[in-house]
């Protein structure tokens, strides 16, 4: 199996840690396994300066080395794996840097892929719409998150989802004290751990005023705050909201709290601080209000520490509860305020005076016999070593999953496949060449015979066959088409929330070829799909030399130029010409009727639906119409020579007589 994996895996982020710690996972079971070549690519938005050699290492082993390692990479079949939040795959291109040596390359692994799945977690019970959108968008065929609380969340897409765990294991076997913390200060004390970034999610606010309120008199009680700066706070910030839980706990007599019972560590530590800081501490706690996984509670665990946390969220998998003091809280709406934490999403809301029955309950473990708390913490410690979160077993589920991705894919999606590990349209164009010989293509055009069947009746005769349908028509057989074409002609308006398209692609995507007068997204969203793009002449720079003047079919086979001749008109410009080198036998056209005579603007034009809103309406040169009509008795003795039967099944079509009639 061929393994593409993007991630973030040279950044400070907790994606970041996460994506080194399933690389060690992966390395750890293809050492073992033979079947599986993995490549890496790496999108920074934050890298940091702390990695291990260890880490540098593993990363330069599989990551890509330059754009021909990428190049001879597409061409096989791989599945694509992106660990990121997935709007990221709409813009990292363009705002973060690559793999060194490389070009911005995201969207092309991911196109040319086989197949893609994502790999996320997640902190609400609902997946952002915007996270949906790209769902749609990028056609995922599975999710793969860490906790059995994002399955039961993700599986709500109706995408398939899979539970990969974190790694968890110990970052460090040695110890370093830190420098400015003398020993003596946490002797003999009741120490709280607690550390992550400092955002409103990780419940920093609820775990101040417990202390505060339950140990704020202590002598024997400190609380140790290691944190670093996020875009809500920086480090006077965080000393601020500190001071004013502080200064806002208020007892009977105007008794305060003590100003010696807390240690705000801001910043990075190396692992072997950390160790340390594991050593001298009774518990860890954190009451965040959300949590995927939460790589700190599993590191606390690892280090024998029994963990004061909330009763619910993505870390409840690896917990034995005879190792935990579990927050009591009810799930309330998300007021974070920020893409892409929406307010009908819930989060967990622990309750203060809960983590201050769970903070009393350790303390008194602790102030009876210490003993009984370090047992409690080697409990924990060996349930995740029995549970299977090392580095092989985690791999080995990793790959596992990505192997029961089966995707069951039609004609048409292989050969999407194919043509998205193409380097240009000039190559697509050769291997389209015959692909499909000999068979019937159905042209579903926008003219208003296309409602004279019955929908679902047509929808039979379709499915069976290779169907093109020309702009809108698409929107009546979405599952019948294989061929989309559109132009900027009557092009409708964009709809979608982050992610703005013109036509939207369900299910089976089919082949799309769009093509314009101007450069490609010049005159519509930057979102929308397309697999080919020709680029046709604008009309005043021809000397009126307009295929259905000059006729001269034979001139502008697909085999000949990619560049298109102005028809005018979709189907003499690139319908018609894909057919054809397609090999077909038989084109039936539906909705081809160029019927009103005295249509002499678009408006006149008469198709199956209503006049409605376009984003980019449709002209009509005052002669067009006839010319157009007048041109399909010599297309249609073109196609003849070509071994290609030209048929209708419009019974009021107004094109050449010389196109025989039929009934479906």
């Amino acid at each position: 199996m061929n393994l593409v994996y993007c991630a973030q895996f040279r950044d400070q982020t907790g994606y970041g840690v996460a994506a080194r710690g399933y690389l060690k996972a992966l390395d750890s079971y293809i050492q073992k396994n033979k079947n599986v070549t993995l490549k890496i690519y790496s999108t920074i938005a934050s890298e940091s300066n702390s990695l291990s050699p260890e880490e540098k290492s593993l990363i330069k082993k599989y990551e890509f080395v330059d754009d021909s390692d990428i190049k001879r990479v597409i061409k096989t079949d791989y599945t694509f794996v992106w660990h990121m939040p997935p709007p990221m795959m709409c813009f990292a291109d363009e705002r973060f840097r690559p793999s060194p040596g490389c070009a911005p390359s995201m969207l092309k692994l991911m196109r040319a892929s086989n197949r893609n799945i994502s790999l996320v977690a997640w902190e609400t019970d609902k997946v952002p719409a915007e996270w949906n959108e790209n769902y749609e968008h990028f056609n995922t065929d599975m999710i793969m998150v860490p906790c059995e609380w994002n399955r039961d969340t993700f599986s709500k897409t109706g995408i398939p989802c899979k539970i990969v765990p974190h790694v968890i294991e110990n970052i460090s076997k040695t110890s370093n004290p830190i420098g400015n913390i003398p020993s003596d200060i946490l002797k003999d004390k009741f120490v709280i751990f607690t550390s992550s970034q400092w955002t409103h999610r990780k419940g920093f606010d609820v775990l101040l005023k417990s202390f505060f309120a339950e140990f704020g008199q202590s002598d024997d009680a400190l609380l140790v705050l290691k944190t670093y700066d996020s875009a809500t706070h920086n480090l006077e910030r965080i000393k601020a909201e500190i001071g004013h839980y502080k200064n806002s706990t208020f007892f009977e007599f105007n008794k305060t709290v003590k100003d010696n019972n807390i240690i705000i560590l801001p910043g990075f530590l190396s692992s072997e601080n950390v160790a340390w800081l594991y050593e001298q501490s009774s518990v860890f706690a954190l009451t965040s209000r959300g949590e995927g996984f939460s790589l700190p509670i599993s590191e606390a665990l690892m280090n024998k520490k029994p963990v004061i946390v909330p009763k619910s969220g993505g870390h409840i998998d690896y917990i034995h509860p005879e190792a935990s003091f579990l927050v009591d809280g009810h799930w309330d709406n998300c007021f974070l305020g920020i893409p892409p934490y929406e307010t009908d999403g819930n989060y967990f809301e622990c309750h203060v005076n809960s983590t201050r029955e769970q903070l009393r309950d350790a303390y008194n473990i602790w102030k009876n016999n210490p003993k009984d708390l370090e047992k409690k913490g080697n409990v924990g410690y060996q349930h995740i070593v029995e549970g299977e979160y090392d580095k092989y077993n985690i791999g080995k589920k990793f790959i596992n999953s990505v192997q029961e991705a089966n995707i069951t894919k039609n004609k048409t999606q292989n050969l999407k496949d194919m043509l998205n590990k193409c380097e240009s349209d000039t190559e697509k164009v050769e291997l389209l060449k015959n692909a499909f010989k000999g068979e019937t293509c159905y042209v579903l055009a926008t003219g208003p015979s296309l409602l004279e069947y019955d929908r679902e009746y047509l929808r039979n005769i379709l499915k069976e066959n290779l169907v093109f349908s020309v702009k809108g028509a698409y929107e009546l057989f979405p599952n019948e088409t294989d061929f989309h074409f559109f132009n900027a002609a009557n092009l409708p308006m964009p709809t979608g929330g982050f992610i703005k398209e013109h036509f939207k692609y369900e299910g089976d995507e089919p082949i799309v070829v769009a093509s314009d007068n101007y450069p490609i997204h010049s005159r519509w969203s930057k979102f929308q799909k397309h697999d080919l793009f020709f680029q046709v002449p604008i009309r005043t720079q021809i000397d009126d030399r307009f295929l259905v003047k000059t006729l001269e079919f034979d001139k502008h086979t697909l085999d000949k130029t990619i560049e298109r001749p102005c028809g005018p008109g979709i189907m003499y410009e690139t319908v018609m010409y894909m057919a054809e080198h397609l090999g077909v036998s038989k084109i039936i056209t539906l909705g081809w009727d160029l019927n009103n005579d005295a249509s002499k603007k678009e408006s006149d034009h008469e198709h199956y639906y209503e006049e409605k809103k376009f984003f980019i309406k449709g002209d009509v040169l005052p002669w067009e119409i006839k010319a157009t009509r007048d041109a399909t008795g010599q297309l249609t003795d073109w196609l003849k020579s070509k071994n290609i039967t030209l048929q209708t099944v419009s019974k009021n079509s107004k094109i050449s007589d010389k196109i025989e009639r039929i009934k479906l």
